[in-house]
């Protein structure tokens, strides 16, 4: 690595923490969630991120969202963004508690709450947890309650990707149909390398590659919402899809944005805010 890149990384980084360090990450001694509140509407709506990310992956699509019904608060777990240094175990159920504690904290009995890849996962596991909480779910090119069970070649390729920016480059490229620029693929590595902690990284990974509960949500009747993009990889496309949350989740309508990969709400950000926007207009509680 040359002593260029290596100044670069260390600059990004600095920047980044000074840039989420003004959110609500220090609260109640550091165990609420850094988060940012967004809009003046009733209807009360918690955002989560993905993998290798955190809640800036929603700046390209937040314009479109509606702010005058209702309320956002975009949240960076464990290990990421303004809640960097906040340690864990990174698991489903550590993060749907983090969850609801940030509901609490913010006031909110109720609210919508939206997920995107791993945190499609968590979202579930909040709403199995909190059933009388959670109005209802998006799930974002979501990873299923029983996790992806990954053979040991793909396993080896995701702990490269949480730790190598070459792999992780490689992955990101795959996720989105190998149709978007190097440029691209740089930013996001970027992104996902100065903005989380490799432990979060890898704690996620066992997350989202071993956990199994899909148990606990068979019959689960929040309305679910699962926005996919048309050039993911098959394990985020209807068919998979449609066999697992169509089985658990008598209330699911799948929807699928043209020219987009795994990180829809930034390939096509006006599509994906007026398709968040149609399912919590649809279950607004009257």
């Amino acid at each position: 690595m040359s002593l260029k890149f290596t100044i670069f990384r260390i600059l990004s980084i600095a920047l980044t923490l000074t840039a989420l360090s003004g959110c609500a990450g220090t609260i109640d001694g550091g165990r609420i969630l850094a988060h940012e509140v967004s809009g003046t509407g009733p209807a009360k709506v918690i955002v989560l991120h993905d993998w290798l990310g955190d809640r800036r992956n929603y700046d390209d699509t937040r314009p479109y969202f509606d702010m005058q019904n209702f309320t956002y608060a975009f949240a960076d777990l464990r290990g990421y963004g303004g809640s960097l240094k906040m340690k864990g175990v990174f698991t489903s159920d550590e993060a749907a508690k983090d969850v609801i504690r940030l509901a609490d904290h913010l006031g909110w009995q109720r609210f919508h709450i939206i997920g995107h890849s791993m945190t499609g996962m968590v979202v579930q596991r909040v709403a199995a947890n909190a059933p009388d909480r959670v109005i209802s779910v998006v799930a974002t090119t979501p990873v299923t309650a029983n996790g992806m069970q990954a053979d040991a070649d793909t396993r080896a390729f995701l702990e490269g990707a949480a730790k190598d920016p070459a792999v992780t480059a490689k992955a990101i490229h795959a996720l989105t149909g190998n149709r978007l620029s190097d440029n691209w693929a740089a930013f996001k590595v970027e992104r996902a390398m100065s903005s989380s902690t490799e432990a979060a990284r890898l704690g996620y990974l066992d997350m989202f590659d071993r956990e199994d509960f899909h148990e606990d949500v068979d019959g689960l009747k929040v309305p679910m919402t699962v926005i996919l993009g048309e050039n993911d990889l098959p394990f985020f496309q209807p068919d998979y899809i449609n066999s697992t949350f169509g089985k658990w989740y008598p209330n699911l309508t799948v929807v699928v944005s043209p020219n987009a990969g795994h990180y829809v709400m930034q390939e096509t950000p006006a599509f994906y805010a007026s398709a968040v926007d149609a399912h919590l207009k649809r279950n607004m509680v009257k």
